[in-house]
């Protein structure tokens, strides 16, 4: 009995350690060969309901680094009484900047559940300025260098439904961007899109989905029985990686789901130069 009374403050202790693990995070900042000029700022997984990071914080991160675009990956939402706390989170970081966002595995299990949210939904990301990109292409001009007579470069832009609970994508969305563009950057919520494009169709394709594990376990036992994700049984299951001859990055993203902790998987903002 004295051994269990004993385990309480460390079992305590494990969970106060889980908890401030999701309230903090970190800016990572990578640098891409691109020479477009443009800094994109990605966010992925904020699940609001159960979110711990203040949008100060966030707000203070897109003002230090000033992106030009922001990216959010999806799963924004649990459930659809989340919506409004999420418009009022999104009305204090107040970006000033473009921002772009898909669809995750939650908002559609919100919209097979209620079919009228999905409007609701939509037009919310609107008020916002939050351009919701479903299966599309966005040219995107670069940043003419100073005291150079070249032109900027374009980068195209495609912002891909969920791979599981969206639209299908149709492959034919990349015919002729090599041509029209000098970089051709996608980004979608669930990583297991990178098998389904063509092999080497994009220079970088920024997912989410899997917290990076959320929960840390041995062995990678989440992936291996709990998750039914491809990637993820690859191997891959955050940062960097190369499939079928795509670049992609899987974020840890910022939230929680079931509950607010996290364990050796810090939340994370990402930055990418390029």
């Amino acid at each position: 009995m004295m051994k269990w009374v004993l385990m309480i403050p460390v079992f305590a202790l494990v969970l106060l350690y889980m908890f401030l693990q999701a309230l903090l995070y970190t800016t990572r900042v990578h640098t891409l060969p691109t020479s477009t000029g443009l800094r994109f700022l990605h966010l992925t997984d904020i699940h609001i309901s159960l979110l711990l990071i203040s949008a100060g914080r966030i707000r203070k991160t897109i003002e230090n680094t000033r992106p030009d675009y922001i990216l959010i990956s999806g799963d924004i939402l649990s459930k659809p009484d989340d919506l409004k706390k999420f418009v009022r989170w999104f009305e204090k970081i107040n970006p000033g900047t473009p921002v772009f966002s898909v669809l995750g595995n939650h908002e559609h299990r919100c919209f097979r559940k209620n079919p009228g949210f999905k409007n609701e939904f939509l037009s919310a990301m609107k008020a916002l300025d939050i351009r919701v990109l479903c299966n599309e292409v966005v040219f995107l001009p670069g940043k003419r260098e100073k005291n150079s007579g070249c032109s900027s470069k374009t980068i195209a832009l495609a912002g891909f439904d969920d791979y599981k609970a969206g639209q299908v994508v149709n492959n034919q969305i990349f015919q002729g961007l090599r041509e029209r563009s000098d970089s051709i950057f996608a980004f979608s919520h669930n990583p297991d899109i990178a098998l389904h494009i063509p092999e080497g169709s994009v220079d970088l394709l920024i997912t989410g989905h899997f917290h990076g594990g959320q929960i840390w376990l041995p062995f990678k036992l989440e992936y291996l029985f709990l998750r039914k994700d491809i990637v993820s049984k690859m191997g891959y299951i955050k940062d960097f990686a190369t499939i079928r001859g795509n670049r992609v990055y899987i974020s840890r993203g910022l939230g929680t789901v079931l509950f607010p902790f996290r364990f050796l998987s810090v939340p994370e903002v990402t930055i990418f130069d390029t």
